[in-house]
């Protein structure tokens, strides 16, 4: 559950995602998503000058915020297991 909120709280925040996979311990795949999110964000906010970001960026976020918290939990129960 610790997993999932932080991911779900620092991505509403600050539009930060992967600090729950960094604490589950998928540190590789934590930041890959940090950096992916800011990658797109740069690409979303380059498409806000024609139009088509204003539809992009919030997709983005949301499949952010879908995907994230699931593989920060399934991280988290991978570890348990693993104990």
């Amino acid at each position: 559950g610790i997993a999932t909120i932080l991911e779900v709280l620092p991505g509403i925040a600050l539009q930060t995602f992967g600090v729950g996979n960094i604490y589950a311990g998928n540190v590789a795949g934590g930041i890959c998503m940090m950096i992916g999110y800011w990658v797109t964000c740069v690409i979303n906010f380059l498409l806000c000058f024609i139009l088509v970001g204003l539809i992009t960026w919030p997709l983005t976020w949301i499949a952010f915020m879908i995907f994230c918290p699931i593989t920060a939990n399934g991280a988290a129960k991978a570890r348990a297991a693993g104990r």
